[in-house]
């Protein structure tokens, strides 16, 4: 078996890679002898970065068939990583990176400043990975000249042990109440205060809906302190594994109108509980979102599509268990860890064998 070596952040923190990872690998090992390196974690000591350099380093001396770096778009992560990827070169190591986040902000200061030392390090990858059209195209500008692959996240097939599409589709048909749900990081570019007002909006015209939220971050004790005043908004925290698959089975609409994203994992997963999307085009969803058949678009920080689109589903049961039924079954063919890791395994295959 091939001996592959992933270097990430800590799998244990909430956050996108660490979602992705802590997934695919459980099905990957089938294929891969498998190694992990977490680095990060170090928060504002500047010899953290040194200690990673060094973590790397000492690493590698192990001869491994192939690297797969875990990058993010934004400062820190661009060149402690852009820097893991010069050490690994330097060692005839053929690697692998794959971009998760991605700020629109930081792609300008490279474009202006950095494409030649992007070439000189990420440049050297065997392939690209992204979760955009958008980002795709970004990498060709700069000269990246090797494959660059849109992939999606992928969802984790054991969240879904306690589901039953039928029991859902009969809960959904009787429910008196209509809950929708928010489950991602709590900060404001994830378009939580517009979707708080929509719903308050809705609300006055309608008492059978709840709005459930969930998550932990920056604006955690502002929104708790706001729904104090909301009988029907109920904040939950953090929650994973059997209480986070409680709240989609228990919800019938999914709702994250973001400003800006990658390709969000709580999307996919709320797609594997058959529910309906409200989300913005942005990202990785702007290329893989299906308006109307896997729900519905909005356009960033606008209340008033945020209201009409949960409205139209509000007021349309047979609406919500029809694009409900689509969503599970393009999640359990195309987004399911197992799916996932075998493309993976294909990709990681033939690269090896050039």
């Amino acid at each position: 078996m091939n001996k592959i070596l992933i270097i990430l952040p800590e799998l244990k923190k909430h956050g996108g890679v660490s979602a992705y990872w802590n997934a695919l690998l459980v099905e990957l090992k089938k294929y891969c002898v498998i190694h992990i390196l977490e680095i990060g974690g170090h928060g504002k000591n500047i010899l953290g970065l040194f200690k990673d350099q060094w973590r790397v380093h000492k690493e590698l001396k192990n001869r491994y068939d192939l690297v797969f770096i875990n990058p993010s778009l934004g400062r820190k992560s661009f060149f402690r990583d852009a820097l893991f990827s010069i050490q690994i070169r330097r060692t005839n190591t053929k690697f692998l990176s794959f971009f998760h986040g991605w700020n629109k902000e930081f792609e300008k200061i490279i474009s202006n400043r950095y494409k030649n030392f992007f070439i000189y390090s990420f440049g050297r990858s065997e392939r690209i990975f992204v979760l955009s059209k958008d980002f795709q195209e970004t990498l060709l500008e700069w000269g990246y000249k090797k494959d660059i692959i849109i992939e999606t996240t992928n969802i984790d097939k054991s969240l879904l042990n306690i589901f039953s599409i039928k029991d859902k589709i009969l809960y959904v048909q009787s429910s008196k109440k209509i809950k929708i749900l928010f489950l991602a990081r709590i900060l404001k570019e994830k378009g939580i205060y517009e979707l708080i007002e929509a719903f308050i909006r809705i609300s006055k015209r309608n008492n059978n809906l709840e709005l459930i939220i969930a998550g932990s971050g920056d604006i955690k004790n502002d929104l708790e302190k706001m729904t104090l005043k909301e009988k029907n908004i109920i904040y939950k925290g953090y929650v994973e594994g059997k209480e986070k698959a409680l709240l989609f089975i228990q919800s019938h609409i999914y709702c994250l109108p973001s400003y800006s994203e990658g390709l969000p994992t709580s999307i996919l997963e709320a797609m594997a509980f058959s529910l309906p999307i409200i989300t913005t085009p942005v990202g990785g969803l702007k290329d893989f979102f299906q308006d109307k058949k896997m729900g519905y678009f909005v356009e960033p920080k606008n209340v008033e599509q945020i209201e009409s689109k949960l409205e139209l589903l509000i007021g349309n049961i047979d609406k919500v268990i029809e694009i409900g039924k689509y969503n599970y079954n393009y999640a359990n063919e195309k987004l399911l860890n197992i799916v996932v890791a075998k493309r993976m395994k294909v990709y990681i295959s033939d690269i090896i064998n050039e």
